[in-house]
């Protein structure tokens, strides 16, 4: 069963699993073939771009 999570960009997202899980932050960009999505998040302050497995976000409360 495929995990089709339908976020766009500037939608905020909550990461759950992998090293940045419980960041959230907006989404940059959407890779649907790879099944990756970019956002930012803030860590100790700084504003870093990350990319995570459309499988590790949910929309964020």
């Amino acid at each position: 069963m495929s995990h089709q999570l339908d976020v766009q960009v500037g939608t905020d997202v909550r990461v759950t699993g992998g090293p940045f899980s419980d960041f959230t932050g907006p989404v940059l960009a959407v890779d649907h073939a790879r099944g990756r999505v970019q956002l930012t998040v803030d860590i100790l302050g700084d504003v870093t771009r990350i990319d995570v497995p459309l499988s590790d976000v949910v929309r964020a409360a």
